[in-house]
């Protein structure tokens, strides 16, 4: 009776042991066929990582570092204000400069105003002495008729003398008119050359406007320099107001206020968080179905949870070898072949503003299409 009531109670546990066994074995080869099906139509990797343009923010100038309103994490926008450097000396500088360009323009004012008034005192001097010389010209040109009458007066009057016609006196008044005539006319020839003579004095002074604008143009060119020089020095004070070149998030500070910096110090860093995109190192045996434009699984590792979604942006043109800094060349002849890795990036659908540079990700590339 007891044998009995066993071999009931072993034929019963095999009854429902062997539906169970028989239901794993199935959900196993249905996960295994998923899995390998995954496998043969995916590319995977688990060592991918986000990726950001991470900006350096440096400085131009050197100089003492005397705020430094931003910190980690804090988000920016474009042009803000990041680094103050002092800038008490090159603000002096660019008043002195100031004052400088001031006094040079003011001397300009002034041989401007001299050229102006030379300018138009030479005008009317010239003006004036052009026509005394026209009046002395036509003077001239009178007299030399009045000494061709007075010559041929007399040539007259001597004739009828040497008849006994005219009496002595009257010839005498014909000598006489006649050497009046002359002297005439060499007193207006006298005031023809000195009319000429002043014409030819005032065109000389005028080289003396020569000599100011030639004054004025060296005054020009030092104004000039100091304005490039005055430019230069607002561009150091502006330099000195280190700003921000995007709309982002400061990565890291590598500096603290009170600090001196040197030209090229790298100062702080900062990315665009909604600019970020995966890149995975793809082993170049599992390179040739990948394409641009395949969609891609994204899992985060930091939020495990949740499923992003992107695709192929990019298959990169060199392995990552090529880019070590210490490369490892063969010239022993001894060869170990070591499976290459070559960088594709992987934009995302929906930009999320949690991730961050760095943080490790599992992606998996459909290759069917």
């Amino acid at each position: 009776m007891t044998e009995t009531v066993r071999t009931g109670s072993r034929r019963n546990g095999l009854g429902w042991k062997l539906p169970v066994a028989l239901l794993l074995v199935l959900a196993l080869l249905v996960t295994g066929g998923r899995w390998l099906h995954h496998r043969l139509t995916h590319v995977h990797v688990i060592d991918a990582r986000i990726q950001a343009d991470l900006i350096v923010v440096a400085s131009r100038l050197p100089g003492w570092i005397s705020d430094l309103p931003v910190g980690e994490g804090d988000r920016v926008s474009a042009g803000q204000g990041l680094v103050e450097l002092d800038a008490t000396a090159t603000r002096l500088a660019e008043q002195v400069l100031e004052a400088r360009e001031r006094t040079l323009a003011a001397e300009r004012g002034q041989l401007q105003a001299e050229l102006a008034l030379l300018e138009a005192r030479d005008t009317a001097r010239l003006a004036r002495e052009r026509q005394r010389l026209t009046i002395a010209q036509a003077e001239l040109e009178q007299r030399d008729q009045d000494l061709r009458k007075a010559r041929s007066d007399y040539e007259r009057v001597r004739g009828l003398a040497d008849d006994a016609m005219v009496s002595a006196q009257e010839l005498d008044d014909a000598r006489f008119r006649l050497d009046s005539a002359r002297i005439a006319l060499e007193r207006s020839a006298a005031e023809r050359d000195e009319a000429e003579l002043a014409i030819a004095e005032v065109e000389a002074e005028q080289l003396n406007r020569q000599v100011l604008e030639a004054r004025l143009g060296a005054l020009e060119a030092r104004l000039g320099e100091l304005r490039a020089e005055r430019r230069r020095a607002a561009l150091d004070v502006d330099d000195r107001h280190i700003r921000s070149p995007i709309d982002g998030v400061v990565t890291r500070t590598f500096v603290n206020p009170g600090e001196y910096v040197q030209p090229g110090q790298n100062l702080l860093m900062v990315h665009a968080p909604g600019e970020v995109w995966v890149e995975a190192n793809i082993k170049e045996t599992q390179l040739a179905p990948v394409r641009v434009g395949q969609s891609v699984d994204i899992r985060v590792d930091a939020y495990r949870g949740e499923r992003l979604t992107g695709h192929v942006e990019r298959v990169g043109t060199a392995a990552t070898s090529e880019f070590a800094l210490l490369p490892s060349p063969n010239p022993s002849g001894n060869f170990t072949k070591t499976t290459q890795r070559v960088p594709v990036r992987i934009a995302l659908d929906q930009p999320d503003a949690r991730l961050r540079p760095g943080m490790m990700v599992e992606v998996s590339i459909d290759v069917r299409d």
